[in-house]
């Protein structure tokens, strides 16, 4: 594959890690929905109760992780689809969490100009 094919590749898994994040969501704080993790009790950093995984809240957003650079997503409640910063941080969490392979994206980890411009086409 090459690099646009790769950041394309990885899409699909955005809106599957969104999915699993809301559910996660819903589930460790006993929420009607996800968004609800925005109120100002909810608001900071927390562990998620009955699992490993942290999430921290920023804006109309969260960021859900086991340490800050692995695993998880990081997304807003208003944007549903990725956008070029996002995917990016998103795809080296994914890569460091071992679901995306690391030989397959490595010179787009290495390359942060190739990174910008690669998702920047796929995205468009």
């Amino acid at each position: 594959m090459n690099h646009v094919e790769l950041v394309k590749f990885a899409i699909p898994l955005w809106y599957a890690q969104i999915a699993w994040a809301k559910e996660l969501i819903m589930h460790g704080f006993n929420l009607e929905k996800a968004e609800h993790i925005l109120r100002p009790e909810y608001r900071g950093m927390h562990q998620i109760p009955g699992t490993t995984w942290y999430m921290r809240t920023h804006g109309v957003g969260v960021d859900i992780f086991k340490t800050p650079a692995v695993g998880g997503i990081d997304f807003d409640f208003d944007k549903p689809d990725p956008d070029e910063w996002r995917m990016r941080i998103f795809i080296e969490k994914q890569v460091n969490e071992g679901n995306l392979q690391f030989a397959m994206y490595h010179e787009l980890i290495d390359d942060e100009e190739l990174m910008k411009s690669t998702i920047a086409e796929a995205l468009s």
